[in-house]
């Protein structure tokens, strides 16, 4: 089987993804910062665009993990031969230190930690590495995905658009191959399992692979790879229920979110008073924004969004 990546037109209506509704979904108003930081006044654009830059510890060990995984496929592609597994575990330390370098930590930033210590980041991508290379996954790739590597799409560039029920989508996949006459879908993931969220990303994943390569989701089989803080997998089965379901969640996900443009089609938002604060201030906590929500918290040694 071979697959030819299909393109899409640029169109500035927004797409629907299981991460943007996911922050729309939890404060609005992070979304609004988010996703329409040029229509925010009073903030210089430099300020939106460091504070939307910054990272947490766990993002950049997925970040990292992610990376050395591409890079060793890609490697994979042209040479069987086996991996040297010191050089494999000190490269990925590598890139862990030059990311961790020169990036800016919301824990940092906000005051909730004085530096990040390297010593557990190291650990995690260590462990999250043993569990890949002792994995069926691993051994599975070598033996059934081989035959058909220069037709491996790993990583692909851009941000996975695709159309779900003719609705603008984006579903960005990690790594996606034909074996024989089926095509599988892996997603690495390096946090906690969530099966009600990652069984919803597969579905999406597989509508997506059938819309791009017009083929039947019958023959596509993705599946959810965990290697924190043990191996597991997450597969689900398919069917037309399912995805029917899908579709509706979708268009109705997307009908929410338009419902806060003042002009739809052009991606324009209704001004920045229409987006509510989340009543949760748990969630502040983990917001890359919460500076311009409480900036108070600028001049404090730390903020107890418990209290």
């Amino acid at each position: 089987m071979h697959l030819k990546y299909k393109t899409y037109n640029f169109t500035p209506i927004l797409g629907w993804s299981t991460s943007r509704f996911e922050v729309f979904d939890k404060c609005k108003r992070q979304y609004f910062y988010q996703y329409y930081a040029k229509y925010v006044k009073d903030v210089p654009t430099y300020k939106m665009q460091m504070l939307k830059a910054l990272t947490s510890v766990p993002l950049e060990i997925g970040n990292v993990i992610h990376d050395v995984i591409e890079a060793f496929l890609r490697r994979l592609q042209k040479s069987d031969s086996d991996i040297d597994e010191s050089r494999f575990y000190e490269y990925a330390r590598h890139k862990a230190q030059e990311y961790c370098s020169h990036k800016t930590f919301m824990e940092v930033y906000y005051k909730q930690k004085k530096e990040i210590d390297l010593t557990p980041v190291y650990e995690r991508i260590d462990l999250c590495l043993q569990n890949f290379l002792k994995s069926p996954i691993y051994s599975w790739i070598f033996m059934k995905a081989m035959c058909n590597r220069d037709n491996w799409m790993i990583e692909p560039e851009g941000y996975g658009e695709t159309r779900l029920d003719s609705l603008k989508a984006y579903c960005k996949m990690d790594f996606l191959f034909p074996v024989d006459d089926h095509v599988y879908i892996l997603d690495w993931k390096t946090g906690k399992r969530d099966e009600y969220k990652h069984k919803g990303q597969l579905l999406g994943y597989a509508a997506a692979a059938s819309s791009n390569f017009n083929i039947s989701w019958k023959v596509i089989f993705p599946k959810i790879v965990y290697l924190s803080p043990e191996f597991s997998e997450l597969e689900i089965p398919l069917n037309e229920d399912a995805f029917s379901s899908l579709f509706t969640k979708v268009k109705e996900q997307t009908e929410e979110m338009y419902s806060y443009c003042k002009d739809k089609n052009s991606n324009v938002p209704k001004e920045i008073e229409a987006f509510p604060k989340t009543p949760s201030t748990a969630i502040c906590r983990f917001c890359n924004y919460q500076e311009l929500c409480f900036p108070e918290i600028m001049n404090q040694e730390s903020v107890d969004f418990n209290a």
